[in-house]
C-alpha cells in the first residue's frame, strides 16, 4: 500500500466533501433568492395596474380583480432542495387555464466534461465547478420559459406579458 497515494486520495475526498456542502448551501441560498425575484416580479406585474389585491401564502400568491383571480404557484421547499438549479411552478388563470412554467438557472461557461475515466476524476471535476461557483467565478443566470413553448425570458415580468 502507497502511503502517499492513499493521502492523496483522501485529500481529493475531503476537499470534494466540504466544498460540496458549501456549493449545496450557497446552490439553495441562490434558490431562494431567485423564489423571491418570482414572487416579486409576479406581484410587480399587477401592481403596475394599481387594481389588483394580493393573497399570499407560503407557497402561492393570488392577485384578485373583483374576486377573480390569477395564482403562482410554487413549491418552495421541493424547488430549493432539488440537486440543480431549476425552479419549476404553476401559474393558474381565472378561467381555469394553467401554465407550467420554468426558471432554469443557465451557467456563464460550460461546466460539463466527457465522462469520467474513474471517481478521482468526477471528484476533482467536480471539485472544480464547485470552486468556481463559490468564488464567483461561475456564475448562473436564471432564463424563465413557459412548457411547450420555445421562447425564454430574462424576468417573471416578461414572462407574464408574454402570456
Amino acid at each position: 500500500m502507497d502511503l502517499a497515494y492513499l493521502k492523496i486520495k483522501i485529500d481529493i475526498i475531503a476537499e470534494y466533501e466540504e466544498l460540496k456542502k458549501k456549493y449545496i448551501y450557497k446552490r439553495k441560498e441562490s434558490k431562494r433568492e431567485e423564489v423571491k425575484k418570482i414572487f416579486e416580479g409576479f406581484k410587480q406585474f399587477f401592481k403596475l395596474d394599481g387594481h389588483f389585491k394580493f393573497k399570499e401564502t407560503d407557497h402561492s400568491i393570488t392577485a384578485e380583480y373583483k374576486e377573480y383571480g390569477i395564482t403562482l404557484d410554487l413549491d418552495i421547499y421541493k424547488n430549493i432542495d432539488n440537486p440543480d438549479f431549476i425552479l419549476e411552478g404553476i401559474i393558474k388563470t381565472y378561467d381555469k387555464e394553467i401554465y407550467d412554467f420554468t426558471a432554469e438557472g443557465i451557467p456563464d461557461k460550460n461546466v460539463f466534461e466527457e465522462p469520467f475515466a474513474n471517481e478521482e476524476e468526477r471528484m476533482m471535476n467536480e471539485t472544480r465547478h464547485f470552486k468556481e461557483y463559490l468564488s464567483g467565478e461561475l456564475v448562473y443566470t436564471y432564463r424563465y420559459s413557459v412548457k411547450g413553448r420555445g421562447e425564454s425570458y430574462g424576468s417573471m415580468q416578461e414572462l407574464m406579458l408574454a402570456l
